[in-house]
């Protein structure tokens, strides 16, 4: 558990940090949304000691940050930045391996670790193991930013604007990698992001900071339905409110009884694509199917009242 506690962080006369206080349940990912200045990486940076608050105070399992030496909290915290953040003339093993040498592992261990997270990430370790970063993709490099973040199996993963370089078909696919990766190992992840859609697809909480304050902490659905300030409102967006609640569930949770024609939809797939491909190809209902055994139904009418403000 990360609790901040009415922490401050002034620079000169201005608060970039406003007297905030949060808690993050493990094996959450909570989103710190806000635009340009809002504060939310100089919180995220508190957190590993990159930044130290002027007042207050962060806790990690009950203990204060500040009563451990700044490297040795590093080291117990994954950190990711926008654009990866390799070393360019390091080969793609050593970089992964940065974490786990300095803790003094062994290089047996440390090369089926290597080996393990390329595999998880699905770059085959014989191919990708002794390239340079130059010679991989924006998208693999970042793959490979995250795998050296999680090399020495942390419980905790700050990631600042993690995909916010990469083309929306990449970041797409990356942000469902983070998602089966943080559900496998149970990773407490703080995100960074400007993106509300990011932030709702990722997010299990969305803290929602302007000016150094916190304006709202809560799950997704409730910031969407309830925005608490006109700030809020605005960042949630006034026309496509309805689209953000589809984008939350999938149709899996909301199978109705009956039968329709037509090639089904994938129970994995969100309710805000299952509305668009109903729209796309003119049905009124369609076939729900899981592992290719029909489930049931979903109907335009029944994702028009699951999108109806609650």
């Amino acid at each position: 558990m990360i609790e901040i506690c009415d922490v401050v962080k002034s620079f000169g006369d201005t608060r970039a940090v406003d007297e905030v206080s949060l808690m993050i349940a493990p094996h959450t990912i909570c989103a710190l949304v806000g635009t340009s200045g809002s504060g939310k990486t100089t919180l995220l940076r508190m957190i590993n000691r990159l930044v130290e608050p002027t007042s207050g105070n962060i806790r990690v399992d009950g203990r204060d940050v500040m009563s451990v030496p700044a490297y040795e909290l590093r080291r117990q915290m994954g950190y990711v930045i926008q654009g990866h953040g390799l070393f360019p003339h390091w080969t793609i093993a050593r970089n992964i391996a940065t974490v786990p040498s300095l803790l003094g592992w062994d290089r047996r261990t440390i090369d089926r670790r290597v080996d393990e997270l390329l595999d998880l990430f699905q770059l085959d370790p014989a191919t990708y193991r002794n390239r340079l970063p130059g010679e991989l993709s924006g998208g693999q490099r970042q793959r490979v930013g995250v795998a050296r973040a999680l090399a020495a199996k942390p419980n905790i993963l700050l990631m600042d604007e993690p995909f916010g370089a990469l083309d929306p078909v990449t970041r797409g696919k990356a942000q469902e990698e983070l998602r089966i990766i943080q559900q496998k190992f149970g990773t407490t992840i703080v995100l960074v992001t400007h993106d509300m859609d990011e932030a709702t697809h990722l997010g299990d909480r969305i803290a929602v900071l302007d000016k150094g304050r916190l304006l709202q902490h809560g799950e997704p659905a409730d910031i969407i339905a309830n925005p608490a300030t006109d700030f809020v409102r605005e960042l949630v967006g006034t026309t496509d409110r309805a689209f953000r609640l589809l984008s939350l569930a999938t149709l899996g949770e909301h199978v109705e009884s009956g039968t329709a024609d037509g090639e089904p939809l994938e129970a994995t797939m969100t309710l805000r694509s299952a509305y668009s491909e109903l729209l796309w190809s003119g049905r009124k209902a369609a076939p729900v199917a899981r592992d290719g055994t029909v489930l049931g139904i979903v109907t335009l009418d029944g994702l028009g009242r699951l999108a109806a403000r609650p």
